[in-house]
């Protein structure tokens, strides 16, 4: 919602919503400083990015579900907030996903 103050019901915080330890292992010192929670979301999503290979779904995946659910599910967890989350990311990009 572009709101840096924002906290999920399950903890994540700030406009690109970091949990507070991936926050801290990205070196983000105060989660709701737009400046810091978005460069810290930006590296965090090109890590996933490496990881998967440039792989945009299962990157999103990771980024919204952890890439430990990605790994267990071998793809893209079928938890209905991932996929609302990568359909919703997808579309404002403006591009295909697979099937």
């Amino acid at each position: 919602g572009f709101r840096s103050c924002a906290v999920s019901s399950k903890g994540a915080a700030g406009m690109m919503q970091l949990m507070p330890a991936t926050a801290a292992q990205l070196g983000v010192r105060n989660i709701f400083d737009p400046s810091e929670n978005v460069d810290g979301g930006a590296r965090l999503l090109k890590q996933m990015l490496n990881r998967y290979n440039g792989d945009l779904e299962k990157a999103l995946a990771a980024y919204n579900a952890g890439p430990a659910a990605v790994d267990a599910a071998n793809g893209v967890p079928k938890y209905s907030e991932t996929l609302d989350y990568i359909r919703q990311i997808v579309s404002f990009l403006n591009i295909n996903p697979a099937p």
